[in-house]
């Protein structure tokens, strides 16, 4: 049996009879049949271009030999892949093992490999699912041929779906070659990158508000939780530009001239990502220097406020310390209105000191 599903160099003894023959050609589509059988279809998306109507059309997992056998340009898409799933990929369509293993790993950097025909990339999305970390990336598998484009991923990808839609209304979206719709499915998950810009824009806008108007103790760390985000976004941004340079300013077979061309504009769409990173990390520098400023501020009025104070209080207290000692033999200590003219001239000598602080701007 080849890789198409045909059998060829079948050797039937010369004299077997009828049944046997039966029995044998039955094996062997029993065989085939077991070779095809899909996992769990469940998890599988399956669309194939219709060339006679010029659409593209949902497809049964299990129709995925009948596109294959007749030449049939399709793009399948595996979500949270298995073992069972990539034993099936390799004996369907006879993948690397090393590609393999990595779509069982979404620890696996972004790159590009070329397995023979095949185009293998690694590219990490955003994690926009419901209650889970935005910058915990999840990686997009992607295996290109001229027949066919087949991607995996761990979890949902919110691209998948948008692209998925994309080809069932947009008519002839497949006659564009499935190097176009790899390019869709890059563009797509760079897109989202924005989002997150958008959101780390938002949150730097509200901590500049509160540096300069209210400038609490929680700030500091709003700050530094905002800075590792962007240190995470552009720790994953980077390795997609390399990949992309790689796919623009190298000759791969699989990716026409004009869909380089598409690609170079995702390529501009990582830069201006990867540059509006680094402009916020700096903003966000410039915001800790402004909040470290207000705090020494705020220091150093309580500390002018207290020696202030203290200035003031320095000459009452040696006067009531000297009257204090336990002396008789003190000038007005017995004289009956000394209280009342000590008090007078301490409040004096307080009212002088306010005065000189206001005269010099100090208060």
């Amino acid at each position: 049996m080849t890789k198409n599903g045909t059998f060829s160099h079948i050797v039937i003894p010369a004299k077997a009879g009828i049944q046997e023959k039966d029995d044998f050609f039955n094996g062997l589509l029993a065989g085939q049949r077991r070779r095809w059988m899909v996992p769990d279809s469940s998890r599988w998306k399956c669309f194939a271009f219709v060339p006679e109507t010029g659409k593209t059309v949902p497809k049964d997992p299990e129709e995925i030999p009948d596109c294959i056998r007749q030449g049939i340009v399709f793009w399948l898409d595996i979500e949270a892949p298995t073992p069972e799933d990539a034993q099936w990929l390799k004996r369907v369509f006879d993948f690397h093992d090393l590609a393999l293993s990595d779509l069982l790993n979404n620890g696996t950097r972004p790159k590009q490999e070329s397995y023979g025909d095949v185009l293998f990339t690694v590219f990490g999305a955003v994690n926009l699912n419901p209650g889970e970390e935005v910058l915990d990336t999840i990686n997009l598998n992607l295996f290109l041929t001229a027949a066919f484009i087949v991607t995996t991923h761990c979890k949902p990808i919110g691209t998948i779906q948008s692209v998925s839609q994309i080809a069932e209304s947009q008519a002839g979206l497949f006659s564009k070659g499935t190097d176009y719709v790899y390019y869709m499915l890059l563009d797509g998950v760079v897109d989202r990158y924005f989002d997150v810009i958008d959101e780390i824009e938002d949150e730097i806008d509200e901590l500049e508000k509160r540096v300069f108007d209210n400038p609490a103790r929680d700030i500091q760390e709003k700050i530094f939780e905002t800075k590792r985000k962007i240190t995470y976004a552009r720790r994953t941004i980077g390795p997609k530009r390399d990949a992309l340079r790689d796919l623009v300013y190298a000759e791969f077979p699989q990716i026409k001239h004009e869909t380089r061309t598409h690609l170079r504009d995702v390529l501009d769409h990582v830069l201006r990502i990867n540059d509006a990173l680094e402009s916020h990390r700096e903003l966000l520098n410039g915001l800790m220097e402004s909040y470290m400023t207000q705090i020494s501020n705020r220091m150093n009025e309580v500390m002018k406020q207290l020696t202030i104070i203290a200035t003031i209080m320095l000459p009452l207290t040696f006067l009531t310390g000297l009257f204090g000692m336990n002396f008789d033999r003190i000038p007005g200590l017995h004289w009956e209105f000394g209280f009342w003219f000590l008090l007078l001239v301490m409040g004096a000598i307080a009212v002088a000191t306010f005065w000189f602080f206001r005269r010099k701007r100090i208060l």
